[in-house]
């Protein structure tokens, strides 16, 4: 595994309580104003290193750090190291290789997490588009956090020579204690953190195809009955036989009684509007949704694409992620 390491110029002493009043006051990005070391967790090699880590924070979203090793990118990590601690309220991602023509060339960031030294992390999600994208972090003073990639853009197998690439990473500070004193630690509930991708009036969701899906996982969870009438009628029968063996094998296992008392809160997930054309359209529903079973009682992380269809009787699922594999 290959590591790289660059250290962004410190600008003059006496520049420094300005830009420190300045980032309080608006929290404008002021990583030029910090001693940064990035590490990576690889780096694609090519003659002359266009795709190093020192493309990362060099203000030009047209240049890219590009991940090396094999596969998709999941688990590919960025390490931001600073001089003294700081308050990271978010992160600004120029997600992709932004540079002219370059986009979907390489793979892009779907989901992942910000990892602090404490131990605590901050789930994320991120539209696939250019442009800067806002991340939540923590805000409390770390010298250190870590972006951890879980999945990417797009989906499915493709050539191992289709790489994960960031274009650009802008830090917005806080550096002045809340009132008060230091607040207690945050610690994210994953069925609770809303982390979804920036606001976007053409990628809102109609409340009853929100429903429609969060019924989905009601019912796939509890093993119910009447988990078949969410589909559209030309597939529902497949669905129906599917879930059928998906049920006896349950039985035979003796966990469906069990799940048949599920309790599923879905307050956790987002929607987002992926494409709408006439009655047909592509949601991604991502975040987490929280069981309660038995003695067990753990949030899931879920992240996929279903394709709906407006019937008569309201909009009903067509397809989604990995049915095939259920």
């Amino acid at each position: 595994m290959t590591k790289s390491m660059h250290a962004v110029r410190t600008l003059p002493a006496a520049v420094m309580p300005l830009l420190i009043l300045l980032a309080v006051l608006v929290l404008a990005p002021v990583a030029s104003a910090l001693d940064v070391t990035v590490e990576v967790s690889s780096v694609k090699m090519d003659f002359g290193l266009p795709h190093s880590p020192d493309n990362l924070m060099d203000n030009d979203p047209a240049t890219a750090w590009v991940g090396g090793g094999v596969g998709p990118g999941t688990g590919q990590w960025i390490d931001l190291i600073f001089g003294v601690p700081v308050r990271v309220e978010r992160l600004g991602l120029f997600n992709g290789h932004q540079g002219e023509g370059m986009f979907l060339q390489y793979r892009r960031i779907r989901s992942g997490r910000v990892l602090y030294p404490d131990g605590t992390e901050t789930r994320f999600w991120l539209r696939d588009e250019p442009g800067e994208q806002m991340v939540e972090c923590s805000g409390r003073p770390y010298k250190s956090l870590r972006i951890v990639v879980d999945d990417v853009f797009p989906k499915g197998d493709l050539t191992a020579k289709v790489k994960l690439a960031v274009s650009e990473i802008k830090l917005y500070l806080s550096l002045m204690a809340a009132p008060g004193g230091e607040p207690e630690m945050d610690v994210p509930d994953p069925s609770r953190l809303a982390a979804p991708p920036p606001s976007d009036p053409n990628a809102k969701v109609p409340p009853e195809l929100v429903a429609l899906l969060r019924e989905f996982y009601v019912r796939q969870t509890s093993l119910a009955d009447d988990y078949a009438e969410l589909f559209a009628e030309d597939v529902r029968d497949r669905n129906d036989f599917r879930f059928e063996i998906f049920k006896e094998t349950q039985r035979q296992r003796g966990t469906y009684r069990i799940l048949r008392t599920a309790e599923v809160d879905t307050a956790g997930l987002g929607f987002e509007m992926v494409r709408r054309e006439g009655g047909f359209a592509e949601v991604r529903v991502f975040g987490a949704y929280r069981v309660k079973v038995a003695d067990l009682d753990r949030n899931l992380d879920e992240d996929s694409v279903f394709v709906v269809a407006e019937e008569p009787d309201g909009w009903k699922i067509v397809e989604l992620d990995g049915q095939e594999e259920f």
